[in-house]
């Protein structure tokens, strides 16, 4: 099986864990320590199911930003892009990529830096908002883009006129990054005071218009193409409320529930699978 997107364990990263060469193991986290917590990623190797996979895709590098970065591609036919959430790596998309071949579409997929093979150890989103635009113009008759949790805000927040893709098939995305310091507070048990400052520390690093650049509610608002919301009625990670959000946002979105996938199982989903092949199915009848 692929790897699933993975949350870290609080236990593991935990808000009362020692400072790294304190003898003081009370000592709490310093606000600086946990910014970098934040925005560091779990970094997954690819696992055999992954690489077998890959051992049949021909693989390319795209240069963005003086920087070389490796992507795959297999099959024949529309173009659709793939792009997996955060703390995994592109292994956690190729059931849905195998799908897909095997409705004759070309698969694109890639690790999202600093995931699996790609550089790096921390999520810089303006990075990764190049890369993906860099995809966007590059990729010869892109078609769909299909993603997965922090993939689809990603995603999202990536496009830009000009973009060719028709659709976007969003999985069990977040609304935004302010929702991701919600989380994080959660797990490290932190005060108001506290996630203020993280806030503010997260500000300082990639700028006080992070919140609106990086919110999938506020992309989706000016999406000029139509969208496919698919989420798990057992997601606890992301509640369904918040595909019901976007979908509110999003002029031509369907959403779709799925009945007890949680938010890492569902990209293993035949169920899903099937849905997102006659999404596709309906867009090529469709005129452009």
């Amino acid at each position: 099986m692929s790897p699933a997107e993975s949350v870290p364990v609080p236990g593991d990263r935990s808000a009362s864990a020692a400072v790294p060469g304190s003898a003081d193991e009370s000592v709490p986290l310093s606000v600086d320590d946990l910014v970098e917590r934040f925005c560091t990623v779990v970094r997954l190797p690819h696992d055999p199911f992954a690489k077998a996979f890959l051992n049949r895709c021909r693989s390319r590098t795209i240069k963005v930003g003086g920087r070389f970065y490796k992507y795959f591609q297999s099959g024949s036919g529309p173009t659709v892009l793939l792009v997996h959430g955060l703390d995994t790596n592109l292994g956690s998309m190729v059931s849905i990529a195998e799908e897909l071949l095997a409705q004759g579409y070309r698969v694109v997929l890639f690790d999202v830096p600093p995931h699996g093979e790609a550089l790096g150890g921390t999520a810089d989103p303006a990075e990764i908002r190049a890369l993906l635009r860099a995809l966007y113009a590059g990729l010869p008759g892109l078609h769909v883009v299909v993603c997965h949790s922090m993939g689809g805000l990603w995603a999202l927040t990536a496009w830009e006129a000009g973009v060719t893709a028709r659709a976007v098939v969003s999985i069990s995305s977040p609304p935004a990054t302010r929702f991701l310091v919600e989380r994080f507070a959660e797990m490290y048990a932190l005060d108001d005071d506290r996630v203020r400052a993280v806030a503010e520390g997260i500000e300082r690093r990639f700028g006080a218009t992070v919140w609106e650049e990086y919110s999938a509610l506020s992309a989706v608002r000016n999406l000029g193409v139509p969208g496919l919301l698919i989420h798990g009625t057992a997601d606890d990670y992301v509640a369904p409320a918040h595909a019901a959000d976007l979908h509110a946002n999003w002029r031509n979105s369907t959403l779709e529930l799925v009945e007890g996938a949680g938010h890492f199982d569902i990209v293993e989903s035949p169920e899903v699978r099937k849905t997102i092949s006659a999404y596709l199915r309906g867009l090529e009848e469709t005129p452009s």
